[in-house]
């Protein structure tokens, strides 16, 4: 199912990635990439719209990953599923990083 892989892929890249978004973003690269979930020039166009609105980088990028995937699998809720699905993925190791220390 697409949107287990697309929790699954983010909280990979959320748990294993130290730095910020940007240190993300080669990861992201290769795994959308690899995943025929984007193309180069598309993936170009996440990055803009990621950095131009306001937020977290990573956040902001998993979110319109997802938008777009779970948007290829139809309709405007699968796409709000599918945003969900990614920007979980990568919130979660670090909130239960933190819960751990605290």
């Amino acid at each position: 199912m697409i949107f287990l892989e697309l929790f699954y892929v983010f909280f990979l890249i959320g748990a294993f990635t130290f730095g910020g978004g940007y240190a993300m973003l080669p990861l992201i690269q290769e795994q959308v990439l690899n995943r025929g979930w984007a193309q180069q020039e598309e993936l170009i166009h996440f990055i803009a719209v990621s950095e131009s609105t306001p937020g977290p980088f990573a956040i902001n990028m998993a979110t319109y990953v997802g938008s777009v995937v779970g948007g290829q699998q139809g309709g405007v809720l699968m796409s709000i599923f599918g945003s969900f699905c990614a920007t979980m993925g990568v919130v979660v190791p670090s909130f239960v990083i933190i819960l751990i220390v605290a």
